[in-house]
């Protein structure tokens, strides 16, 4: 969890940040990475499994939420985005960079659709992105290693790239006439990547992806020449996935882990994480800091480093010594395996530091750890990171951190998982790795009490007749239903048909390419019969059909190919008047491109993650129809004495009566599952609390919590949670927030 610090603390990178103003700065431009998604594998090398390496690469969609245009000339023009990619693992309680440094994508062209920066004012070429636009590079786009060059060539503060002399430029070394003339005509050889199906992509070792009870997550940075820090908040994007690994395969599936924005530091539960850069002329370090009481009178201090686009790098971490400070057991970690060029550890009274050895600096879109053990408790104060090579600016960047001084600072710490979730959607993705396997089948939504059950019932398909809707690439049409169709959430007489081969009942969605679970869970509603990349106007296509009588309405994609593809697809939608929903398949085609079946009500309640639904079908699982993401308890302040906060519980379901906020100077560790009580799922972080009533709380409610000042209090923890009269969401019809651990103090 991110924390504060106090205020002449917080001053500093506050300050700092109000002061930039990048020599390059472009006004009004902003890109924004919307989506990161479909973490694929394309191959592995080395020894056998599992102890060789995988080669990986994800998908990303990015709009224009600015006022210029964005460039995007290809490669060997220098100006246009790049994406640098990162994948991280949590065990241990730390968490680490587990792939190397990278290789970056250089985009090359722009698609210009209608996303989620809204209706796009397309500029009529692809070598800008214009107002509003959106593009995705999907994992194959990502994959392709012509577009792929070292981020060590790229100036991440000022989002330049300069290609004479480039990797593009004068070749790989594997291939023949390297190295060709540093003349800015393009040289690399895609033949050089033809034994390899690792070389260049993200790389990641075989034994790091099998560290048991590890949690993992992979990331994105977008970087634009002469795009201000001020818009750079929505440039890092990060989600949780799952892998699993047999033989010379892997599959990397989504969790139940969001996408968010920020560094993907936050990942790390229960850390501190604050930033800092150096003035106006170079970029951003984020240090996440974690301390634990290990017993004895010692402290475990944590550290990970975070160098998001500060283009000198880093050459040493120094953190400030309590005197009379106890030090021991040291720790450093990179992302290489040579441990000669590990940084050296010293003590040097006042001030502990880890010092880069040779030539390895922390650079850009890379973390590193370090530790200690101390007996000073965590206290405020800053690390400093010393730049590693000469440039403009400061000698050191100054970050808000916990450090061994003793002076203890308010805190607060989320723990456990609110219970009674239910979701709004459904769905499986289908890639090269998971290829699509539901041909000859059928999938039936029906609507009861508001929720849809989901099975495989016997359905007829049924001779394309009807309208021919004459769709093109990525286009939608409405039609009218001749009767009025419930579904989960409302009711419509109109459905919004997409090319992409999904359907929107009441406010449609955007056209919209590539599927994602992001766009699925954070539209409006949608049926995703086979959401894909389709070119309903090839040459073999015969279009999409839409047929309706009173007792039915049918939607179907005849003989309607994949982009670049002639090999027809034939797949049908059936609509009626009681809210049943058929989706059948008679011939999908293998393809390159991501496809995704399933239902979701929108309105961005959590990814429940992919189904394998080939095994689901054959029995019946039930979908929401009203999605609850559960309680979530958290206060607008940290715990400083002296002072008052307020408690604040969100995510209130509609018209809930009544509830209770419940506070306890003691933990329930491990908390007590209160499935026996009649609420099932729920489990109590409090003992013998008190409670305050709340009536009729709305969606959100707040309760003011008065801290005296006294400074006897500092350390004492206050811990909070609440619950909910909701009928139906358990057996007995309460549900429970997550708990927040208050530790008082400056």
């Amino acid at each position: 969890m991110t924390q504060r610090f106090p205020l002449l603390l917080a001053l500093v990178p506050a300050l700092a940040t109000s002061l930039v103003a990048q020599a390059n700065v472009v006004p009004g431009l902003d890109g924004r990475l919307s989506v990161v998604d479909q973490l694929t594998f394309y191959g592995r090398r080395g020894a056998a499994f599992p102890n060789g390496e995988v080669g990986m690469a994800m998908l990303n969609e990015m709009c224009n939420p600015g006022s210029v245009v964005i460039p995007w000339q290809a490669a060997m023009q220098p100006n246009h985005p790049k994406f640098g990619f990162l994948i991280v693992r949590v065990v241990g309680d730390r968490i680490e960079q587990i792939n190397d440094w990278s290789f970056c994508k250089h985009a090359f062209v722009s698609t210009n659709y209608s996303g989620p920066c809204g209706s796009c004012v397309n500029p009529g070429t692809g070598s800008v992105m214009g107002l509003n636009c959106a593009d995705t590079y999907d994992s194959s786009n990502n994959a392709d290693r012509i577009w792929l060059g070292p981020p060590g060539e790229i100036n991440p503060w000022l989002g330049t790239w300069a290609p004479v002399g480039s990797y593009f430029d004068i070749g790989d070394p594997a291939q023949a006439g390297y190295p060709a003339p540093a003349d800015g005509v393009r040289s690399l050889n895609q033949n050089v990547f033809a034994s390899d199906p690792v070389k260049n992509r993200v790389t990641v070792r075989e034994q790091d992806l099998l560290t048991p009870g590890a949690q993992y997550f992979y990331g994105i940075q977008l970087l634009h020449q002469g795009e201000a820090l001020a818009n750079r908040g929505d440039n890092l994007a990060s989600r949780g996935f799952t892998p699993a690994g047999s033989g010379g395969n892997w599959t990397f599936n989504n969790n139940t882990v969001g996408q968010a924005h920020g560094s993907i530091l936050q990942r790390w539960p229960g850390a501190s994480v604050n930033s800092g850069l150096n003035g106006n002329d170079d970029g951003r370090f984020f240090v996440a800091s974690k301390v634990t009481a290990i017993g004895g009178g010692m402290h475990r201090y944590e550290y990970a480093i975070h160098n998001v686009d500060n283009h000198r790098g880093g050459a040493s971490f120094r953190v400030p010594l309590a005197a009379g400070a106890i030090v021991q057991n040291a720790g450093f970690r990179d992302i290489d395996q040579n441990p000669l060029n590990n940084w050296t550890f010293a003590n040097l009274g006042n001030e502990i530091s880890f010092t880069a050895v040779g030539t390895n600096a922390l650079n850009w879109n890379t973390i590193y750890n370090c530790s200690f053990e101390c007996s000073i408790p965590a206290g405020v104060g800053n690390m400093t990171i010393d730049e590693a090579r000469p440039g403009p600016g400061a000698l050191s960047v100054v970050v808000a951190s916990q450090v061994p001084s003793g002076q203890l600072f308010a805190s607060k710490a989320s723990v456990g998982a609110p219970c009674g979730m239910c979701t709004g959607t459904f769905y499986e993705l289908f890639s090269t790795a998971n290829p699509f396997d539901l041909v000859g089948r059928s999938m039936t939504m029906s609507l009861s009490n508001g929720d849809y059950a989901v099975a495989e019932t016997p359905v007829t398909y049924q001779p394309v007749a009807g309208t021919n809707l004459a769709l093109g690439l990525n286009t939608q049409a409405t039609v009218t239903l001749p009767f009025a169709l419930p579904y989960p959430g409302g009711t419509t007489t109109q459905l919004r048909v997409s090319s992409s081969g999904y359907v929107s009942p009441g406010t449609p969605n955007p056209s919209q390419l590539a599927p994602t679970a992001a766009l699925l869970v954070a539209g409006h509603p949608r049926w995703a019969g086979l959401w894909s990349v389709f070119n309903p106007t090839a040459t073999s296509a015969n279009n999409v059909y839409f047929d309706a009588n009173p007792s039915r309405a049918i939607l179907t994609w005849s003989n309607v190919p994949f982009l670049a593809s002639i090999v027809p697809n034939n797949f049908q939608m059936q609509f009626f008047p009681n809210g049943t929903v058929h989706v059948l398949w008679q011939a999908v085609a293998p393809t390159s491109f991501g496809s995704m079946v399933g239902w979701s009500l929108g309105g961005g309640f959590a990814d429940p993650g992919p189904r394998n639904l080939s095994a689901a079908l054959p029995a019946t699982f039930s979908v929401c129809g009203a999605p609850f993401d559960g309680l979530v308890l958290d206060t607008n302040a940290l715990p400083v004495i002296g002072t008052t906060l307020q408690w604040q519980l969100t995510s209130i379901p509609a018209l809930t009566g009544w509830g209770a906020l419940m506070r306890s100077l003691t933990q329930a560790v491990p908390p007590v599952d209160l499935t026996s009580q009649g609420m099932t799922g729920c489990f109590a972080h409090v003992v013998a609390p008190e409670a305050t009533l709340i009536l009729s709380p709305g969606t959100s409610a707040q309760v003011a919590e008065t801290l005296p000042n006294v400074p006897a209090l500092m350390g004492l923890k206050l811990v909070g949670q609440a619950v909910t009269y909701n009928p139906g969401r358990t057996p007995l019809g309460l549900v429970a927030s997550n708990a927040v651990v208050l530790t008082l103090g400056f």
